[in-house]
């Protein structure tokens, strides 16, 4: 056997080169160096190898200690490099195997695989090193030269470690790296072994021998199928395989030719049954490359029990639940035959992880046709939950690109059936069928929801609520959790409504603490925000959200009332509504137990929302909530509600107004006064006579009392006369007792009152104010002067700036102005108009982006008179 050579060495130094290739041990095996004697070495040239093994294991710690041309690093590596030569001189190729304990050196005697003497721990710290830098050998030709050597040692200080040394990952990593760096005189990680190649052909040798079946070429036994056996004539060949195997004692190391006569001695002696199982195996299992006897002799005895299991099950002999069963029993009589005979095959005691591994090799190799009947019955918790994933990935596929509704059905029938197995009594069953749907998840998200599979989810959550095992249960959970995550990423919200429910059905006890805390993390923070925003798009409502988001009122509110404040948040009023409307009393009961808490954010939510999905019962609250409230949180609530033209609406803020004037801030009883006019709410005229008249105990303000003559012209109200004359006539001598501002007013709405032929103006302002509202919700209160020039104001205050009139009138005015005000400020302002200046205190009522709209609630009576004058100067 030929090593691959650089094509810079000789022909004549081309010799065979044996490698001894570790493999990572499986569980239960042990490796070929834990097992090879630690000897002192045996000649000049091994004593030599040992040398330089150390001085490398030297040059790879200062390669990572000291920079590239450093002194000390150079003199180590001259001094490597020297020992390298030495070793060279007596034994070209040298070839090193790393193994978990030691080095190997290895040679064509019987002691092959022997441990380098190591009394010092040295050499196998420098194969952990190499190991762990995904090398597993060695070999140097004398092409090397000092500089290859540097850059080896630099480059395994730097590499990413390795899980597996030697395999394809590293082999290919390390091959492009020699390539790369044109190294001529060294290769890593050789795939060859001599003696593991002898053993293989001795053992099919030794087998084939004393087979007595008619010789026939490897192509007809491979087609042939396995010999009938009983579990008997299974477990016979199980024991002849483990006495096949090498010894357990790290003593006994038999040489080849030992082994050779080893193994037709167990061949003579075998009945004739195992041997012809065995020639079977051997012709359906083939050697891989580089390939030692113990795990091929695995390999063989794995077939030989799924080939078993096979033909047990297509008899009619073992039925799905009893695999399982079986394939255990196959294990500890593998377990036991190898404890008997003291060799390493199997392990020493019964591994869950290994007949799990043949389980699923079992359903894996069976037809297609064979596993969906399963999957389909009441046995299918019986498949490994990977193989019910790999048989439904292709299904999920199609069904999710929609190539095949077939396929989507299918996938869908097995989920259900896979379901339907928690009902099962047995405990193993459902924990079977629990950890399966949890690692399946992906193939779930795929095919479910579905108006097909409706019962799958249900289901589900039915088994955990009648599960008595806590592990169980908490699998379930785990699963009830992602199904709820998936209807809601798919927009299924009645599935994840009906996942829900259920559960919130039980009481909040101890004994159910554990499905309250389960709802807890299904409406966590995360989906509430999530349904609240898809509750908000701009989309058709599901009628299934508002339901779900009933359930924590007050989260709900408090989510709505922070979308609110922010600068855009008005834009979402109108989904806001609708989803109130949906969710119904609870939420607007609890919008409605806000308007009586301290804190102002909490308040002015609950206004918002109530005002325009609920005014009537904003308006029924007011009485008993408006003395609590600030000024501006009473603006807020009447102007809201003096928004609407509903009739019953319109009628009850009116009442709610009347109940409440005489507590209400003196800024906002203009607007209720305003109100009470349009909604021609008589039962208030008793009221309005007082004020007007000036004989309310708290409501006697010029403003209010100019305010409550025009609401009783509005209402028409005949009574109001006398006291309009005695405000209009009345006298102290030459001047008369009221300012004139006041009987203005009250001359203009005495006129309407006794349809004086003056009152035409009067009655033309209102017809005119009638058509310019046609636009508005509800007629305008005073007619609007544009002003071609504008005129000159000023915000005084804290915030204060200049500002243009474009439009003014009795009762507000359009500003230009570079301040930021937003809804609902408050503000005082002076108008200049020529050497007049009109003072008021008013309030944002919109805002543009050119501009600001805002009303008069108060001024004195000498500015009202000077802003009357201006105002009719300019509409003539």
């Amino acid at each position: 056997m030929k090593v691959l050579s650089n094509t810079n060495t000789p022909p004549a130094e081309e010799v065979p080169v044996v490698v001894a290739t570790p493999v990572a041990p499986q569980r239960g095996e042990i490796s070929r160096a834990e097992v090879a004697p630690v000897r002192p070495a045996a000649s000049s040239a091994e004593a030599a190898a040992i040398n330089f093994l150390r001085q490398f294991r030297v040059l790879l710690g200062a390669a990572r200690l000291y920079q590239r041309n450093h002194p000390r690093l150079m003199e180590i590596l001259a001094s490597a490099e020297q020992q390298l030569r030495i070793v060279l001189a007596s034994q070209s190729p040298l070839v090193f195997a790393v193994e978990h304990n030691g080095m190997i050196m290895p040679r064509y005697e019987a002691n092959a695989s022997e441990l380098l003497y190591d009394p010092r721990g040295e050499l196998r710290g420098l194969a952990e090193e190499l190991l762990r830098s995904g090398i597993c050998s060695l070999l140097f030709v004398p092409p090397i030269n000092v500089g290859e050597l540097d850059l080896l040692a630099h480059e395994i200080s730097q590499v990413p470690r390795s899980a597996m040394p030697g395999d394809t990952a590293s082999r290919k990593l390390w091959d492009s790296w020699i390539r790369e760096q044109r190294i001529a005189g060294i290769r890593l990680n050789i795939p060859t072994e001599k003696r593991d190649s002898l053993l293989l052909a001795s053992l099919v040798s030794a087998v084939l021998a004393y087979d007595e079946a008619p010789q026939q070429s490897s192509h007809a036994r491979a087609m042939q199928a396995q010999p009938a056996a009983t579990f008997e004539h299974v477990a016979a060949t199980l024991r002849v395989l483990a006495k096949l195997a090498p010894p357990r004692d790290p003593e006994m190391q038999p040489s080849a030719a030992d082994m050779a006569r080893r193994f037709h001695s167990v061949v003579t002696g075998a009945e004739r049954t195992a041997i012809s199982l065995v020639v079977h195996g051997i012709s359906h299992v083939k050697p891989r490359e580089g390939e030692s006897l113990e795990p091929y002799l695995e390999r063989l005895a794995d077939s030989l029990m799924l080939a078993f299991a096979k033909q047990e099950f297509e008899a009619g002999g073992v039925t799905p639940p009893g695999i399982g069963p079986l394939m255990i029993r196959l294990d500890r009589e593998r377990s036991e035959a190898a404890t008997n005979v003291n060799a390493r095959f199997g392990g020493v005691q019964h591994d869950e992880m290994r007949v799990a591994s043949l389980c699923e090799r079992f359903w894996n190799k069976l037809p297609a046709r064979v596993k969906a009947k399963t999957l389909r019955s009441r046995d299918a918790w019986c498949v490994p939950a990977i193989v019910v994933a790999r048989y439904l990935e292709p299904l999920a596929g199609a069904a999710e690109g929609k190539k095949s509704e077939a396929a989507g059905r299918e996938g869908r029938a097995v989920l259900l059936a896979y379901a339907r197995c928690l009902e099962s009594e047995e405990s193993k069953a459902r924990r079977a069928v629990a950890t399966g749907l949890s690692e399946m998840a992906p193939q779930i998200e795929r095919l479910w929801p579905h108006s097909s599979a409706v019962d799958f989810g249900s289901g589900i959550v039915r088994a955990l609520l009648l599960e008595t095992s806590p592990g169980v249960a908490g699998i379930l959970s785990a699963v009830v959790e992602n199904l709820a995550r998936v209807s809601l990423v798919r927009h299924e919200y009645a599935e994840f409504e009906r996942i829900l429910e259920p559960l919130e059905s039980f009481p909040r006890d101890d004994e159910h603490a554990h499905l309250s805390t389960l709802v807890g993390r299904i409406l966590s923070d995360e989906q509430w925000l999530y349904l609240v925003d898809e509750a908000l798009a701009n989309r058709p409502l599901s009628p299934v959200i508002p339901r779900l988001l009933r359930r924590r009122p007050d989260r709900l509110i408090d989510r709505l009332g922070l979308l609110l404040t922010a600068p855009n948040g008005m834009n979402f009023l109108s989904a806001m509504v609708r989803l109130v409307h949906g969710a119904g009393e609870p939420v607007v009961g609890a919008l409605e137990s806000r308007l009586y808490e301290p804190r102002r954010q909490r308040i002015a939510t609950a206004i918002h929302l109530l005002a325009s999905s609920d005014p009537k019962r904003l308006a029924s609250a007011l009485p008993r909530a408006l003395v609590s409230w600030e000024w501006g949180l009473q603006d807020l609530a009447v102007t809201e509600l003096m928004k609407w033209t509903n009739p019953a609406v319109v009628t009850a803020s009116a009442q709610a107004f009347l109940a409440t004037l005489a507590e209400a801030h003196a800024m906002v009883v203009p607007c209720m006064i305003d109100h009470l006019g349009f909604a021609n709410e008589t039962s208030a005229a008793p009221v309005l006579l007082q004020i007007a008249a000036g004989e309310h105990l708290v409501l006697r303000d010029i403003y209010l009392r100019i305010k409550a003559v025009e609401a009783l012209g509005r209402m028409r109200i005949a009574d109001a006369a006398p006291i309009l004359r005695r405000i209009v006539r009345e006298r102290n001598g030459l001047a008369h007792n009221e300012p004139a501002a006041l009987r203005s007013t009250a001359e203009e709405t005495l006129a309407l009152l006794e349809d004086r032929p003056s009152s035409g103006r009067t009655r033309a302002k209102e017809s005119a104010r009638s058509k310019s509202g046609v636009a508005h919700s509800r007629p305008r209160r005073y007619l609007r002067a544009n002003l071609k020039t504008p005129l000159p104001a000023a915000i005084l205050g804290p915030r204060g700036g200049d500002a243009r009139v474009r439009t003014i009138a009795l009762g507000g005015a359009f500003l230009e102005t570079d301040q930021r005000l937003a809804l609902g400020d408050s503000l005082h302002l002076e108008i200049r108009a020529g050497l007049r200046k009109i003072r008021s205190t008013a309030v944002v009522r919109n805002v543009a982006p050119n501009g600001i709209g805002i009303e008069f609630v108060h001024m004195k009576a000498e500015d009202r008179e000077r802003l009357r004058r201006l105002v009719t100067q300019l509409l003539k």
